[in-house]
């Protein structure tokens, strides 16, 4: 066994020798289970042949360890071995969602030895930029939750999250939270908010207006969820446990926002599945002050900004950033009105993202000589 557990090591270790022998000694020391050839298997590989494993499915990750609900009983679980490096850039081995099977140590604690292969992924980069944060996983809906005001309606923040939310394999559903201080609203507001549904309705994104003032939308949104499984995603403040306290009768701790600068602060600290009553499960995930799309290339922004494509092949230069170049035809048809200045706005946003500009340094390059 400890002769094919060295192959097995050798086969998905590219690295140097030496750094492969300082994993394989941590791993024996790591690890003083019988159970070693199934220590968190590479996504996809055969769940291990074991009939002490049982399925389940991660229903929270919290400081004490992740809760695994297995045939309606909750375990407690750790994480059996290591991860091998080189297959991860993932800051987080394992979210919300995850089917697992996993090794039960005692009537309600575990040990998770093996990850089922996920058939949607929610992310993001981590703060430090280098990792991918798992958000969720295992989802079939995203529902990008903003506000109409307070924290302000971020069309370029959405666009973030439906690059995410397409890449990773998911159906998104907007919501615009707050629509009751709609009548209160600057002109500003009212124009933006306008511009927003025809530009991003006009590309076939569902678009639902809510508030858990007047409850309005409240009953769309009960449908929008029957029978799937979804996660909500949005700015910290923008009322995402609200919206499910109001729906289903829920119980969630929700914040307030700081007078001063209208951010909400972090009421939900982790994320957790949630049965709903009249079937699926939604999770209600903390909240953000930023969101980076994980790993964005260029190809996705273009991808995204699908209504540009038509007037794409018309530019003079075929690699045309449709940003600066003279003659160029989507800029034209920005004058024109043929394109949204706020879908304009976010493709600049992300074009700069990629760049590594923010907006700072940008202004300070366009003030230079």
């Amino acid at each position: 066994m400890t002769e094919r557990y060295y192959r097995e090591e050798e086969h998905f270790h590219s690295r140097d020798r030496k750094q492969s022998r300082k994993d394989r000694r941590h791993a024996q020391e790591t690890d003083r289970s019988k159970f070693k050839k199934s220590d968190l298997k590479e996504e996809g590989e055969p769940p291990p042949e074991d009939p002490n494993l049982k399925p389940g499915r991660v229903t929270a990750i919290t400081g004490e360890g992740v809760r695994v609900n297995v045939e309606g009983t909750e375990f407690l679980c750790t994480l059996k071995g290591f991860v091998k490096k080189e297959k991860m850039q993932m800051k987080n081995p394992v979210a919300v969602g995850d089917l697992v099977r996993m090794l039960p140590t005692s009537a309600t604690e575990g040990s998770i030895a093996f990850i089922e292969k996920r058939f949607s992924i929610l992310s993001r980069t981590d703060v430090t930029g280098k990792q991918e944060q798992l958000i969720a996983v295992n989802i079939d809906q995203v529902l990008i939750t903003s506000s109409l005001l307070q924290p302000p309606l971020k069309p370029a923040l959405i666009d973030r999250y439906l690059i995410a939310t397409e890449r990773g394999n998911m159906h998104p559903v907007i919501l615009i939270n707050k629509i009751d201080q709609f009548d209160s609203a600057s002109e500003d507001v009212k124009l933006l908010y306008r511009e927003f549904l025809v530009a991003y309705e006009r590309l076939g994104y569902p678009i639902l207006s809510i508030s858990t003032v007047d409850g309005t939308g409240l009953e769309g949104l009960r449908e929008i969820l029957k029978n799937k499984t979804s996660v909500f995603s949005g700015q910290s403040g923008v009322g995402k446990s609200s919206l499910l306290n109001a729906a289903f009768e829920f119980d969630l701790p929700i914040g307030n926002l700081t007078q001063k600068t209208y951010k909400g602060s972090h009421t939900t600290t982790t994320a957790r599945l949630l049965p709903l009553p009249h079937g699926g499960f939604c999770i209600d995930t903390p909240g953000i002050r930023s969101f980076g799309v994980w790993n964005l290339q260029k190809e996705d922004v273009v991808r995204h900004f699908r209504e540009f494509e038509p007037y794409v092949h018309e530019c003079r230069y075929p690699d045309c950033t449709h940003l600066i170049e003279p003659s160029c035809a989507v800029q034209e048809a920005l004058e024109t009105g043929k394109l949204s200045p706020i879908r304009f706005e976010s493709y600049q946003t992300l074009l700069d993202e990629i760049e590594g500009l923010d907006r700072r340094t940008k202004r300070k390059l366009e003030q230079e000589p």
